[in-house]
């Protein structure tokens, strides 16, 4: 019978699942049966609800205070609260990990990471657990003892590792896993054959994320002070409001909508440009598809400061308010010397084939310790 890892996720913030399925993907490639545990809903539905209507509250009605939390958590360890929380369903949780042929457990939710962490010591497992951040910084709200292995975009491990007395072999620097699937190899002449567009077209990107948080509607208005036309392609994921509004919404360019999607690497390779809030699955994808970068309203903490990364790295725009939009897509659309340095950066740092490297790393850790205690 083949082994049947499992891969802990949450649907709280869609980058999460998407690191999941390329998790997913890359261990059935290796043979293996894994299986994708949204994990707050399988405890519970009324738990995904809560934690799933908590956080979107509070990023979209009270960011302030989430970003307060958040570097907060960096000085005083707020994120233990959860390890106390997750106490009221260890027994839960025991069954969804106590499964046969599971020769490891990875998470790639930081809730997710803190409710197996504290079930691991609880009930005394010797089961390999690792973590995947899809972040490209890491915050010490990711630590804990029972973690065999951290997966990361950073490039800061040694100097993180320091700060927090945590032995830097423990972080492996991979990159945030994508789907690699066969759409990373099109041009962006195939790409917009597939989707219908002109050849000739100047072609926008607007993204949201999975749950389509961002005002579709006024970066809209904001791009009508630009002359020319454009092909401007809002992805709005799973927010049917904003279809709803953008459907009714007259604009001088071409607009297209569409809602969740699989195909979103073909969107990107089609396009010119990408608006988007800084998620890291999101920001993974545009790098590798080389797709210049114009970031607008990210979530306060973990997205600021991917923000502040892709920015220092010179592969990302920062636009802070919505009258630097149409002045910023004109740059990155008709300044070369613009354009090129951002394409340049992101070719520098794509990560095309993280999810590979991330199961080769576990598989071959697995292999050693089975060597180890054979001979």
């Amino acid at each position: 019978m083949k082994d049947k890892p499992l891969i802990f996720s949450a649907s709280i913030g869609n980058g999460h699942t998407q690191a999941a399925k390329a998790l997913n993907a890359e261990l059935l490639k290796q043979g293996y049966s894994p299986k994708i545990v949204d994990t707050f809903y399988e405890l519970n539905p009324y738990l995904h609800y809560l934690m799933l209507h908590t956080y979107l509250s509070m990023i979209k009605w009270q960011p302030s205070v989430w970003r307060k939390l958040y570097f907060h958590a960096e000085q005083v360890p707020l994120f233990h609260l959860l390890d106390k929380f997750s106490g009221l369903y260890i027994t839960q949780l025991y069954r969804l990990v106590n499964q046969d042929n599971c020769p490891f457990i990875i998470s790639t939710h930081p809730f997710v990471t803190a409710f197996l962490s504290n079930l691991i010591k609880k009930k005394n497992l010797n089961m390999p657990f690792y973590t995947v951040i899809t972040d490209f910084v890491l915050h010490p709200a990711y630590l804990r003892e029972t973690i065999d292995g951290y997966f990361t975009a950073s490039c800061e491990i040694a100097t993180f590792a320091k700060k927090y007395d945590i032995t830097p072999q423990r972080f492996i620097s991979t990159g945030i896993p994508i789907l690699a699937n066969n759409t990373l190899a099109l041009t962006k002449e195939e790409a917009r054959q597939r989707l219908g567009i002109s050849l000739t077209d100047k072609v926008v990107v607007i993204a949201g994320g999975g749950r389509g948080l961002t005002n579709y509607s006024r970066i809209l208005k904001a791009l009508d002070a630009l002359d020319d036309a454009l092909h401007i392609i809002c992805m709005v994921g799973e927010n049917i409001q904003a279809k709803k509004k953008l459907l009714k919404q007259k604009s001088k360019h071409d607009l297209k909508i569409v809602s969740f999607t699989d195909q979103f690497i073909v969107f990107l390779k089609a396009s010119d440009t990408i608006i988007s809030k800084a998620g890291g699955v999101t920001m993974a994808e545009a790098l590798v598809c080389e797709t210049p970068i114009v970031l607008f309203r990210s979530v306060p903490g973990h997205e600021e400061q991917n923000t502040q990364y892709l920015t220092d790295e010179g592969a990302a725009i920062s636009v802070s308010s919505y009258r630097e939009l149409a002045t910023t897509i004109y740059r990155v659309l008709y300044r070369n010397d613009v354009r090129e340095r951002l394409i340049t950066r992101a070719r520098s740092l794509k990560r095309p084939f993280a999810a590979h490297h991330i199961i080769s790393c576990i598989l071959n850790e697995e292999y050693e310790k089975t060597h180890r205690t054979v001979k």
